[in-house]
């Protein structure tokens, strides 16, 4: 007979190395989801790299002062406005060796009151993307690039009751007013020979934030995409891009099945704290959680399709002033080194085209700090060199 001691002792270690094997195999399932994932096993592709710009952003940053207030805000109706943006556009293009530049035209700044139009602003961004040998894919309708993300005329929205979390596309008269301002910008804009392709609003699908979390229908987007074909006789492409956080979100396939191109944004590091400390999480190694975006290019070009990744963050994610951050103030969230990463990611989906989203802050950067290391990861990124 054994000892009741003895097999007190042979029953611990039992269970001790039973768990260790549990352990054991739960280390090694993460290590297969990591490593076998598609954003490390998926080859570089040979996307053609481009950024987003916004001359909003670029007076925010370059213009207006910390904390100045009204001192220090850059006013729309200033004299030479648009001759600035398009300034500050041709420099980034020329610095960065970019060929490709995502814009959005701004439904407040162009139709400032019903009916009348006024194309200066997005005529002379175009003429220096022209002049610079590049082309660009223009957004088009009710939300726009940068804060605060839906750009709506108030006359537009006489007679429109508002509220939290509304569909805006579902008010008769709002979206009668945006789709008329859609068709007459896109006929306007559609003779221009640098531009390359359109997109259908800007995210329509996501609540914004910003907002109050208006959003967009699918079917109205739809028709926002189609309008858009309709004015221009050359038939470019027309984007709906997503921007799709986690695997259960299904409506890419609805800008798949609607739009010329599917796109997406990608914005890899979030800022999250642990028992109250700061910390930079890599949510593209979250494993199944995450998109497969390297299956969503695949599904699009099935359906003879491209896809193409429309913001990649490339400037750091951050609830406060992004003035504020400097080379002596560095964020935690975004490098020139991490940037990179991000544009690996990017490659790794089989993106044609990816635009870069931060471009305006790269040259506040070396124009305010003197640090020219976000420029130059711009380059090299350009040049292929994201690995």
């Amino acid at each position: 007979m054994v000892p009741m001691g003895h097999r007190r002792r042979w029953q611990a270690a039992g269970i001790l190395g039973g768990a260790v094997l549990a352990l054991g195999l739960l280390a090694g399932q993460l290590w297969l989801t990591l490593h076998l994932q598609w954003t490390n096993r998926e080859p570089l592709a040979d996307s053609a790299i481009g950024f987003n710009f916004s001359c909003d952003q670029a007076e925010y940053l370059l213009l207006e002062e910390p904390g100045a207030g009204p001192d220090g805000h850059a006013p729309d109706g200033r004299p030479g406005r648009a001759e600035w943006c398009a300034e500050v556009l041709r420099e980034l293009i020329e610095r960065t060796g970019i060929r490709l530049v995502r814009l959005s035209v701004q439904w407040d700044e162009v139709e400032p009151e019903e009916g009348r139009y006024d194309f200066s602003v997005i005529e002379a961004q175009l003429d220096a993307v022209r002049a610079a040998g590049a082309t660009a894919n223009v957004s088009i309708g009710m939300k726009a690039q940068r804060h605060p993300e839906f750009y709506i005329p108030a006359w537009a929205l006489e007679g429109v009751e508002l509220r939290e979390w509304m569909d805006l596309s579902s008010v008769p008269v709002l979206r009668e007013r945006a789709l008329r301002m859609v068709s007459t910008v896109a006929a306007h804009l559609a003779g221009r020979p640098e531009i390359d392709s359109w997109t259908a609003e800007n995210e329509g699908y996501i609540a914004s934030h910003r907002a109050h979390h208006y959003h967009l229908g699918r079917a109205y987007v739809a028709e926002v995409a189609e309008t858009i074909r309709r004015a221009d006789p050359q038939g470019r492409p027309v984007a709906i891009n997503h921007a799709q956080h986690y695997v259960y979100d299904r409506r890419w396939r609805d800008a798949l099945a609607d739009a010329d191109v599917l796109a997406q944004s990608m914005y890899p590091r979030r800022n999250g704290s642990v028992l109250g400390r700061p910390v930079v999480v890599d949510i593209m190694q979250l494993g199944w959680l995450m998109p497969n975006y390297a299956y969503q290019a695949r599904e699009a070009r099935k359906a003879g399709k491209q896809f193409w990744v429309t913001e990649l963050q490339a400037e750091p994610w951050t609830d406060g002033d992004a003035r504020l951050i400097s080379p002596e103030r560095p964020s935690r969230n975004l490098s020139p080194e991490t940037m990179l990463k991000n544009v690996a990611y990017a490659r790794r989906t089989g993106a044609e085209r990816i635009y870069l989203w931060g471009a305006e802050w790269w040259l506040y950067q070396e124009h305010r700090f003197g640090d020219g290391r976000w420029l130059e990861a711009a380059r090299a990124a350009a040049a292929g060199a994201a690995e």
